[in-house]
């Protein structure tokens, strides 16, 4: 897969945003992820896509909550793949495309990709 613009990707298990998580392209935040009925967890992520700093400076959208880290490396990649399908040109940035659809959309989009 080629990604021929800059990405950003944050990962960090501070919750103060120690890595900013909330303001790349990509970010995700370690999180217990509940598993089955009652207390079981496993290690995963929340993950937000759409943040910037500088000119370009928002807050991500939160895209997959209690994401177990076992899937995270294909989630982020069926996601990347989402973008190249549907960006609306070559020359749109994943920021761009990840702004121009909610968090829901995004999901759905990953969800609908294919992971290699």
């Amino acid at each position: 897969m080629d990604i021929e613009t800059p990405l950003n990707i944050h990962l960090t298990g501070c919750h103060h945003s120690c890595a900013q998580h909330y303001i790349s392209d990509i970010g995700l935040i370690g999180a217990k992820v509940p598993i089955g009925e009652g207390d079981d967890v496993v290690e995963g992520y929340h993950l937000f896509a759409g943040g910037g700093f500088g000119p370009d400076a928002d807050i991500g959208r939160e895209v997959y909550h209690d994401l177990k880290a076992v899937d995270a490396p294909q989630t982020v990649e069926k996601l990347l793949k989402a973008y190249l399908s549907h960006r609306s040109s070559p020359n749109e940035t994943f920021l761009s495309f990840a702004r121009r659809h909610d968090g829901e959309t995004l999901r759905k989009l990953a969800d609908a990709e294919v992971s290699s």
